[in-house]
């Protein structure tokens, strides 16, 4: 069974123009075209266009995308129980966002605002729920030895360190105009690296579940674009081809 690229878009729920888009980058071309020249696909290509979209929704540049795709080990059963991974994740967080919620419109409707626990609205951005997530994602053992890596630093040590990190997000605010893989950029990535493995180790896997967080999560996408919209987002591009780059020892 095939389908014009009309009759795609509509099951797909996106543009002829993105499809265009698609073919001409060579992530997603046609199977076949038809006697008078119009592209063609086959039903066996939906599921390689839903993968294709689902990294869209997660937030990857296309560019990444079709190098997934490209990449001779792609293994699908992988790539979907990573992608449920992922949206797991997300999910997870816009439920504890809706329970925060819900509880100030409980207070509101309530009419206790007047007297309102103030650490309830706030509960899932404090350090102990950070914690938790923490240990949920890298274990326990490993949260506790940099706690305890943390606790030999003393109060000026760890506001240096703190400060290390503003001033990296601060520099890289100013190079919005730049793209991911600019020299300037890279640099204040492996800035960045080395940054993260003052607090623990952090091999490529980990700086790529960095990247995705500071897009996908609110907190930290708040945090990074505070200094400049679309801080955040050059962050997680430019991490993404640096942790590329990582290779034997310096990936640990």
């Amino acid at each position: 069974m095939s389908f014009t690229i009309s009759q795609l878009a509509k099951i797909a729920g996106i543009s002829v123009r993105t499809l265009h888009h698609y073919d001409q980058i060579g992530l997603f071309k046609p199977m076949a075209r038809s006697a008078g020249g119009y592209r063609l696909y086959q039903q066996q290509q939906l599921l390689q266009l839903q993968q294709i979209l689902m990294y869209r929704e997660l937030e990857l540049p296309l560019a990444e995308i079709q190098r997934l795709l490209q990449n001779p080990d792609y293994n699908l059963v992988s790539c979907l129980l990573a992608q449920k991974q992922q949206l797991t994740a997300r999910l997870d967080h816009l439920t504890k966002l809706l329970a925060m919620l819900d509880q100030s419109l409980l207070q509101l409707e309530s009419d206790t605002m007047s007297n309102p626990n103030h650490s309830a609205l706030f509960q899932h951005f404090s350090p102990q729920v950070l914690r938790e997530e923490a240990i949920q994602r890298w274990g326990a053992t490993e949260i506790e030895q940099h706690e305890q890596q943390q606790q030999q630093l003393s109060a000026s040590e760890q506001q240096a360190q703190a400060q290390q990190g503003e001033l990296i997000a601060s520099q890289l605010s100013q190079l919005r105009h730049l793209s991911a893989d600019a020299a300037e950029v890279q640099q204040l990535m492996r800035a960045q690296h080395q940054w993260l493995l003052s607090y623990g180790a952090c091999p490529a896997e980990r700086l790529l579940q960095l990247a995705s967080l500071y897009v996908q999560d609110e907190r930290f996408s708040n945090y990074y674009n505070r200094f400049g919209a679309g801080t955040a987002e050059l962050m997680h591009d430019g991490l993404r081809l640096y942790a590329a780059t990582l290779a034997g020892p310096e990936a640990d």
